[in-house]
């Protein structure tokens, strides 16, 4: 068969074994997120196109090379998003939340696009799963975050996963260190790749994301930026590290970790996974006690993260999914039908089971050998089978999986029965 239509490059369908095993993870991260006190957020996919340029800054990949931008009808810029944090922040103030007392804490989960190299957990349109924290600047918040990203991890059984922390600074001392680090690298413009030297101008930083060996070597023998910190970042930076000891989530300092992107400060930090010999990033956030004043609010202090779903499912990939434990991959009763009657029959019979049970009717029209079979692979507890003389006598018969046992069960009694073989498993 020649298909006429195929998915475009950078996209993927996600169905049956996969999207039990996302459904299996989001209704984890779901529950986790509740029990630390964040409320699901869901905005638009399509964000004016300047709010990306102030927030994730000129210069960087995502804003000159991965962003899907369009012109509207009516001359609008608009883009599909490329990351949450932004849009998150323009919901904030849009709906008057700055007069919320407290801290806000939202979470979302949803679909971004980036114009990226395909390959394999990165694709042009992926999903994320992360947090924003609006209203303070305790940096055991920043703490507590960085406990909630690996609480998530830890829920779907995610394993080798470390938290990589550093601090970035504030505007009170990153300006000395920018200043230094654009000294370095025009000493050595000839170890930097022609594509990246633009970087140096608009933000240094931005060389440390840079996926270029030669250019990490040679980042890595200046100066850490945590030695240039002033007193104020130092002393929350200590306050990280030690609560994050405290509570006993695996963490290592990483001086190189800065996270280019414009509205980064202070706490800086990614989720990283070993498996075997490779080591991918899974997650990563930071500080940002400036972007809500940048896109026209008070000022705010903010911290935030935001998961790879595609990357975190490719990691577990690395480990067997046990399917049973997802509400989306099993079928309590299967019923199995001989013809059109049977499954008209069979469709009002059962219909009261469904207030408590998941049930599968089969109206293929396969043998009964056939469907027994199907019901085997959706790990049914409990065979229902209907035909022409369940039809004419108004009761069914039942099979017990677990037992092998069969009997008939009239209209009346089939609720009791089926109680009966799910209490007793």
């Amino acid at each position: 068969m020649k298909l006429r239509y195929q998915r475009l490059r950078g996209f993927q369908d996600i169905l049956l074994e996969k999207i039990e095993k996302l459904r299996w993870c989001e209704e984890r991260w779901c529950e986790v997120l509740g029990r630390y006190g964040y409320g699901e957020i869901r905005t638009p996919i399509v964000e004016p196109t300047d709010l990306f340029l102030r927030s994730v800054g000129k210069g960087t990949d995502i804003v000159d090379k991965e962003m899907y931008t369009f012109e509207s009808k009516g001359g609008e810029s608009l883009t599909l998003r490329p990351e949450m944090t932004a849009s998150v922040v323009r919901a904030y103030l849009e709906n008057g939340l700055t007069r919320q007392p407290g801290t806000m804490k939202f979470y979302y989960n949803g679909p971004m696009f980036r114009h990226d190299q395909p390959q394999a957990g990165r694709y042009r349109q992926f999903h994320q799963v992360g947090v924003e924290a609006l209203g303070s600047d305790s940096p055991v918040l920043d703490a507590e975050v960085i406990q909630t990203a690996m609480a998530l991890f830890d829920a779907v059984g995610a394993e080798g996963v470390t938290a990589q922390v550093n601090s970035i600074g504030c505007p009170e001392c990153r300006p000395a260190f920018l200043h230094d680090l654009k000294d370095f690298l025009n000493d050595n413009l000839d170890v930097i790749p022609e594509n990246l030297k633009a970087r140096i101008d608009i933000n240094p930083l931005r060389l440390y994301d840079a996926k270029d060996d030669g250019v990490a070597k040679l980042l890595s023998t200046f100066k850490p930026i945590t030695d240039s910190l002033c007193q104020g970042c130092r002393d929350h930076h200590d306050v990280v590290l030690r609560t994050l000891e405290s509570l006993g989530v695996p963490f290592v300092s990483n001086p190189a970790l800065m996270r280019g992107l414009d509205y980064y400060c202070r706490t800086t930090f990614e989720i990283t996974a070993r498996s075997g010999r490779k080591q991918s990033s899974l997650a990563g956030g930071g500080r940002y006690d400036y972007l809500v004043e940048h896109c026209g609010g008070p000022a705010t202090p903010a911290i935030g993260f935001s998961i790879g779903v595609e990357r975190t499912l490719l990691h577990l990939d690395d480990k067997p999914f046990d399917a049973q434990r997802s509400p989306q991959s099993k079928v309590d009763v299967y019923v199995a039908c001989t013809d059109i009657a049977a499954q008209e029959f069979a469709l009002i019979l059962v219909e009261s089971l469904r207030d408590n049970y998941r049930v599968e009717i089969d109206t293929t029209g396969r043998s009964l050998k056939a469907q027994a079979k199907s019901a085997n692979l959706r790990r049914a507890k409990v065979m229902l089978v209907a035909g022409e003389q369940e039809v004419l006598s108004g009761a069914i018969q039942l099979k017990n999986f677990a037992t092998g046992e069969q009997k008939q069960v009239d209209g009346k009694s089939l609720s009791a029965a089926v109680q009966e073989v799910m209490e007793g498993e």
